[in-house]
């Protein structure tokens, strides 16, 4: 089955889902990487090395909490190196026909981008699928020209909310258009408004969308301003 997701643009144009499903009803990805090991009878990190798969693909979800489903690829290849699994029998019918061509792999950042307080960067790599369409017909880039943001808080509501994943693109990365932008400020990445100071050359005015947060100045050259938000996903 595919988990549903809304995927909207800034202007809430929805555009379909993002490439991530679960394989099993009622179960969890933990639970399908402890069931695969036990049947294989080696650690998740040799089931991993022997379908050429990132050890961390499958021993991340068994560690600690992760909001990304096993992704297409990474079940064909789980797949196609243990064909005799019987949940890979069980739910063949299950599964839905993907042409991995129709997606491109964009990296996530590390954590998350806070929209209060914002995360350290520190973590495993790790990639989403996003249709094509989306990355070469929509916004005209290839996928380095883009980063994944997984974000947690209140400050950017209702622009955005907690838990939407934030596609950006890398190549805006200019507030002379003031908006959302992902930013390191310093102390941890965030999304947040961008302005640049009126009068006051080299000073962006830094804001949240909920009031409730106040605004700050800061030099130019003390944060580093990573992209635009372009795209949005959202669980229903």
């Amino acid at each position: 089955m595919i988990a549903t997701i809304q995927e909207q643009c800034c202007n809430a144009n929805a555009i379909g889902i993002f490439a991530n499903y679960a394989l099993m009803e009622d179960s969890s990805d933990k639970a399908l990487i402890e069931e695969l090991s036990a049947f294989v009878g080696v650690s998740a990190s040799e089931v991993a090395r022997r379908a050429g798969l990132a050890v961390s693909t499958l021993t991340r979800p068994l560690n600690q909490p992760v909001k990304h489903r096993l992704s297409v690829p990474t079940l064909a290849k789980l797949r196609e190196t243990y064909p005799d699994f019987p949940a890979f029998q069980r739910d063949a019918d299950q599964l839905p026909t993907v042409n991995e061509r129709d997606y491109l792999q964009i990296e996530i950042l590390p954590t998350f981008g806070g929209m209060g307080g914002g995360g350290n960067g520190d973590g495993d790599p790790a990639y989403g699928l996003i249709p094509r369409h989306v990355i070469i017909d929509e916004l005209h880039g290839q996928p380095s020209d883009f980063l994944l943001i997984d974000t947690r808080g209140d400050s950017a509501m209702p622009d955005f909310q907690h838990g939407d994943q934030i596609l950006i693109d890398k190549r805006d990365r200019n507030p002379v258009q003031p908006g959302s932008f992902a930013l390191w400020d310093g102390d941890g990445y965030v999304i947040k408004l961008v302005e640049r100071v009126p009068q006051k050359r080299g000073f962006y005015r830094v804001f949240s969308a909920n009031g409730r947060y106040a605004a700050y100045e800061v030099a130019e050259e003390d944060v580093t301003i990573m992209g635009r938000p372009v795209w949005f996903a959202r669980r229903l």
